[in-house]
């Protein structure tokens, strides 16, 4: 027990959607959790800008052993861009490198553009960045002064909209692959119009199957706090992993051998014709929804085979 009378919440194992707001790093959300919810143990599945807000999909307790999972799903975002002005760090936290002098962009132009930007495509990762090279950070690189690049990488941007524009300020609707930088996207269609453009607001609004919809604001996290009402809000592993394949575990056998560690592969192999073909990961699930561990059925020789979560124990 703490001083307080109230019980550390270290069993909490889950998926918490978290609304972040505006000049928060999500790295000062993650904190404020360990504090304020004595959650001892919190990740999240990607950052956002400080300038930025939205849904952060935290995960606690062994969830975090899942995070890798949840990184590689795709974003929606809504944002806001600024036609005619670029910045260094292409948002509206950086000095001003360029302002365009020449008449509004013309809205049917405007949407030619971003509908060409649809599609697969290699993106430049923006200076400001937190990409590791060579061992720091590229906005730690950028600041020092020295002039380092990280490789452009491989994205995909799925839908691409534009909700709302009257000029300089136009306001967009994105749909995209991990690791695209909205930042870049936006930089990269005010040079295709000649006029240059930055990002002035973002928010994430989704992130794979999770929507900010169901996200808790920090306020409202910290009114339940003392009764624990926030618990309440956590999504369980299995649910948080439902689009994966699963596997039932009925034998009792089966479920101590899992507690274990152990690949049970010859019982598996009688039930596994359901994830044929798929290399996994497949939630092997006990009685009433709790999932046991992941299974790799076609692991490489040395990979990863199993994922035992703690849950298994607690059944016999």
């Amino acid at each position: 027990m703490t001083p307080s009378g109230e019980t550390h919440s270290h069993e909490t194992t889950g998926i918490l959607l978290v609304d972040k707001p505006e000049g928060w790093t999500s790295h000062q959300v993650v904190d404020w959790l360990r504090r304020r919810l004595r959650v001892p143990k919190v990740g999240h599945t990607g950052t956002l800008d400080p300038f930025a807000t939205g849904l952060l999909v935290l995960c606690l307790g062994e969830a975090t052993r899942v995070a890798e999972l949840l990184t590689q799903t795709d974003k929606r975002y809504v944002f806001r861009m600024r036609l005619g002005m670029e910045t260094d760090t292409l948002d509206p936290t950086g000095r001003v490198t360029h302002t365009y002098e020449g008449p509004p962009v013309d809205g049917a132009r405007l949407r030619r553009v971003v509908c060409e930007m649809v599609g697969r495509q290699m993106q430049d990762v923006p200076r400001y960045s937190a990409v590791k090279v060579r061992g720091r950070r590229l906005y730690e690189w950028t600041r020092s002064g020295r002039d380092v690049e990280a490789a452009p990488r491989w994205v995909e941007i799925y839908d691409f909209e534009v909700l709302d524009d009257s000029w300089p300020e136009v306001t967009c609707r994105v749909h995209c692959s991990k690791g695209t930088y909205v930042r870049q996207l936006a930089a990269d269609v005010g040079r295709r119009l000649g006029c240059g453009a930055h990002v002035t607001a973002l928010r994430r609004t989704e992130n794979g199957p999770f929507s900010v919809h169901n996200a808790l604001p920090l306020d409202t996290l910290e009114r339940m706090r003392r009764d624990r009402e926030w618990r309440r809000h956590v999504i369980p592993l299995h649910a948080a992993l439902s689009h994966l394949p699963a596997l039932v575990v009925d034998d009792p056998l089966i479920r101590n051998r899992l507690r274990h560690g152990q690949v049970p592969d010859s019982q598996l192999d009688r039930i596994a014709a359901v994830v044929e073909g798929h290399p996994g990961p497949v939630r092997l699930m006990g009685p009433d929804n709790v999932l046991l561990a992941l299974w790799w059925p076609a692991a490489p020789p040395g990979g990863r085979r199993l994922k035992v979560f703690q849950s298994s124990a607690e059944l016999t």
